[in-house]
């Protein structure tokens, strides 16, 4: 019988922090996208204004940004996965050993009846 995992509301938290600031720079991954190459006319392209805003402060664009932020919120995301997931491997290990050890069969030892004068 598998047993659900109780999460910790730390765990919880750290899970959707990191996967929203991944989708942040997958928001942007796209804005830089649409950014260069929608089909509209500079003086009417909002997008490529802010952009080339961006791009004159910091020296990348959306796109770069968006590499950025979801390379590394997607690797943090990531660890927080593999550093977690060693609870779930021990609770699990914990228990099949218990198991085990419920399940073996007690050795009994054969009485052998004698008679004493």
């Amino acid at each position: 019988m598998a047993q659900k995992k109780k999460y910790k509301l730390a765990e919880i938290i750290i899970y959707f922090t990191f996967a929203a600031l991944a989708l942040w720079g997958l928001v942007y991954i796209v804005l830089g996208i649409l950014a260069s190459n929608l089909p509209i006319p500079d003086a009417s392209n909002p997008l490529r204004d802010g952009d080339s805003v961006i791009r004159s402060h910091f020296g990348i664009g959306f796109f770069g940004w968006g590499l950025i932020l979801f390379g590394v919120f997607g690797v943090a995301l990531a660890l927080a996965f593999v550093y977690f997931a060693k609870d779930i491997d021990k609770e699990y290990e914990k228990s099949q050993r218990r198991a085990a050890r419920l399940n073996r069969e007690p050795k009994t030892k054969e009485v052998i009846d004698a008679k004493v004068k």
